[in-house]
């Protein structure tokens, strides 16, 4: 149910905003809860908290961050919900009503009033602890920092001065070193950044110059490279600036279609390769070397964003097609570039066992996508064996919907690397609200370890990430003051 009289998809049935702060615990629990799953699943809403000021133009991607964590421990769960109170909403709760307009379709701005941020900071995007903290991201500004336990907001994070303005939302964590991989895209530039684990401080940084405003989301790592896919699908600040659509899909600005960008980690040198039409990636799940080839899996997309001309925005499903899982293998010393589909079933959210970041893994999960369903967004969660070359589909258990991204949790002393649990979070129709589904990764069968139905609506959002006990206790004892230990 909307809280807003609009016919607009992305702000109706499991994306429709929920307007308050909540907590509760002792949840039922209808199944079991395993007894090694201890810890926290942290999910990132976009979640409106005003009427935007162009309904008919509201953009999923525009939606303020609200996070949900969902905390596991002794087969018992609880959860909590905050809005991540940045600079640019504490003047919208000010003013009591939006003021920032969209950046995706367009839109009508009202007055900032002085001293007020010249842009919005929705911190919808992603959420995970780093450093010690719980961090949100959204790669149009700064991460910010939340209690990991209260979800107060803290403030602005920087890297302890190592950034200025933005990085992207997607970061990865490298297996060898524990150390954070990222970027941030401004304009024609990429800038790559390696954050060291015990600090928490920029170690290293290098810009790359691509030419053109990309919409740059996500990227991938492998044990040498950092791997960036150059696409038609444009950020144009200078419309947003006039109101228009900013988010473009325009193919003339590359002739000769979609370029993966590959940056040697050790050397820094980039080297670019066509890639084969032109395309863009939605999500990846790894790359990985064999040998003199880099190999790259990800969700391929026909299109991505509104036309180059014209002011119009398109449908959900017309502006976001379904995405299909590819891969790519790209040979450094020849240069030659080959590539296939890997699977037939559209879907999106693409995931694997974390550990397996910049090695060969052999499993991936992802949220189907389907039925271009008017109300939903995805239907299904799906599992790839690329050994098998098989997807195993499940649907969702006694009518539930649309489940978000699927986060692995390894089962404690796992050695396999399905060995685990899948965590996400499904919407019911019947209630309107969601429910926490706790599958077993080795078997995939529709029936789930443990449903936990939450008394709120996590508004769909985009991505989350689960901390296990030991790295939650120790963010939580960090943020105590000297004297409260």
């Amino acid at each position: 149910m909307a809280l807003w009289p609009t016919d607009n998809k992305f702000l109706n049935g499991p994306f429709a905003p929920w307007a308050e702060e909540s907590e509760a615990f002792d949840l039922p629990v209808q199944g079991e809860i395993p007894a090694d799953l201890a810890g926290a699943l942290f999910r990132i809403s976009s979640n409106p908290r005003f009427e935007p000021r162009n309904t008919d133009r509201y953009h999923w991607w525009e939606g303020d961050g609200m996070v949900c964590a969902v905390y596991v421990r002794d087969g018992r769960v609880g959860y909590r919900t905050r809005w991540v109170e940045t600079d640019s909403m504490k003047v919208e709760v000010e003013q009591g009503e939006a003021v920032y307009s969209g950046f995706v379709s367009g839109g009508t701005p009202g007055r900032l009033p002085a001293g007020a941020p010249p842009a919005k900071n929705v911190a919808n995007t992603n959420v995970g602890i780093f450093d010690d903290k719980l961090l949100v991201y959204y790669e149009g500004g700064l991460p910010h920092e939340l209690h990991p336990e209260t979800l107060a907001t803290k403030g602005a994070y920087d890297f302890h001065g190592g950034i200025d303005t933005l990085c992207t939302a997607h970061y990865k964590i490298d297996r060898l070193s524990g150390d954070m991989l990222f970027f941030a895209a401004k304009g024609p530039t990429i800038t790559w950044y390696r954050a060291d684990v015990t600090t928490g401080r920029i170690v290293e940084s290098h810009a790359i110059d691509i030419g053109l405003p990309v919409l740059m989301h996500d990227f991938v790592v492998s044990d040498n490279y950092a791997i960036f896919f150059v696409t038609p699908s444009l950020f144009r600040l200078d419309l947003i600036m006039q109101g228009r659509p900013g988010v473009i899909w325009d193919e003339s600005v590359l002739p000769h279609g979609t370029q993966i960008v590959m940056m040697d980690r050790r050397t820094k040198k980039v080297t670019w390769y066509e890639a084969n039409g032109v395309f863009g990636p939605t999500h990846f799940y790894n790359a990985y070397e064999v040998g003199d080839e880099v190999v790259i899996d990800l969700h391929r997309i026909s299109r991505l964003g509104n036309p180059a001309s014209g002011n119009t925005p398109l449908s959900s499903h017309e502006w976001f097609p379904p995405a299909l899982p590819w891969q790519w293998r790209v040979n450094v010393k020849t240069g030659k570039v080959s590539d296939r589909m890997i699977s037939g079933v559209a879907g999106e959210f693409p995931k694997i066992n974390d550990a397996y970041v910049g090695a060969a893994h052999r499993y991936g999960y992802f949220v189907t996508t389907r039925s271009l369903d008017r109300q939903t967004m995805s239907d299904g969660l799906a599992k790839h064996d690329h050994l098998l070359d098989s997807t195993v589909v499940i649907e969702g258990v006694g009518g539930l919907t649309n489940p978000s991204e699927p986060v692995f949790v390894a089962r404690e002393g796992a050695v396999e690397e399905d060995d685990g649990y899948i965590l996400s979070i499904w919407w019911n129709p019947t209630t309107e609200l969601s429910e926490l589904l706790v599958h077993d990764a080795v078997r995939m069968t529709r029936d789930p370890l443990a449903r936990v139905p939450l008394p709120v609506r996590v508004p769909f959002g985009f991505h989350g990430s689960w901390a296990g006990r030991d790295v939650l206790e120790g963010a939580i004892a960090a943020q105590r003051e000297p004297a409260d230990l």
